[in-house]
């Protein structure tokens, strides 16, 4: 029922608005996708006789040249980052015990739905007020205080690197036990029989990831993926508060609270990685 209202919205929405507009500004998994695309290698390069040709860009280079998003994209990327942050807190030992629930007996997801709910709206107002927050104090510290937003709408896309971070890590485990479900469906799609890749009796083996040797690469995997994903963020917001001020004193400044902001998300990445979780 959900995804057929979801159609049905977009499709109805699309008529009124046209394909092209609706996709680019409504449609939340396109914008989305066209969002972290600026993420990868390979962009289209110049035209040679007619045939467009295929270069390579050092990664998060076309979030440097970006234009500013406005409120409603920052506060949207900033939700991509918020969502998925809480969806590791919440299985957590800590949040389940600030509300009193045995983590061991868990009573199901309907029973902490409100919970839930207060959590991923609170994580989201958090993390924008700390977003906000710190652009405009390193604004102030540059001499540009009248430039919060349009720094903001810029700076966002540096958020890219980390929310792509998060989302691996978060759900590597899950990708690596559900993987292998993909790989034996790809040879029975329809489910009558066929083994077209030889792959349709693939035991799947959720103990991949048992041991305290899988544990420990898996674990390293995931903090790998965070700390270079701040560090790919911490080089693009740099580049892109360089365009904006023109100068290395006062881009150095401006980037002092933002830099703070991200070494504290890092660490709090880092600590969910690490807790122990019971739903």
């Amino acid at each position: 029922m959900a995804l057929i209202g979801y159609f049905l919205t977009n499709l109805a929405a699309m008529l009124v608005f046209g394909h092209e507009q609706w996709s680019r500004r409504g449609e939340c998994l396109s914008v989305f996708m066209r969002m972290i695309a600026r993420l990868g290698v390979v962009e289209a390069g110049p035209t040679v006789d007619a045939r467009k040709g295929v270069a390579l860009c050092l990664p998060g280079a076309k979030l440097v040249n970006a234009e500013p998003l406005p409120p409603s994209g920052t506060l949207f990327l900033l939700l991509a980052l918020g969502s998925v942050s809480f969806d590791g807190l919440m299985r957590t030992f800590f949040w389940l015990g600030l509300f009193g629930i045995n983590p061991l007996e868990f009573p199901g997801r309907s029973a902490v739905m409100g919970l839930g709910t207060f959590g991923l709206v609170a994580t989201f107002a958090v993390l924008a007020i700390a977003f906000f927050t710190s652009i405009g104090f390193g604004e102030r510290l540059a001499g540009a205080a009248g430039n919060m937003l349009p720094a903001a709408g810029a700076l966002v896309w540096s958020i890219i690197p980390i929310s792509m971070a998060y989302h691996f890590s978060h759900y590597l485990a899950a990708l690596v036990v559900n993987g292998q479900y993909a790989l034996a469906a790809l040879s029975d799609p329809l489910m009558n029989g066929a083994d077209l890749f030889g792959t349709a009796g693939l035991h799947v083996q959720a103990g991949v990831l048992m041991g305290a040797e899988r544990a420990w690469m898996l674990w390293n995997m995931q903090a790998a993926a965070i700390i270079g994903g701040h560090v790919l963020a911490v080089l693009v917001a740099h580049t892109i508060a360089f365009r904006l001020h023109g100068s290395a004193r006062a881009t150095a400044r401006s980037q002092v609270p933002l830099a703070v902001l991200m070494v504290a998300y890092t660490v709090f990445g880092l600590w969910l990685l690490s807790s122990p979780t019971g739903a």
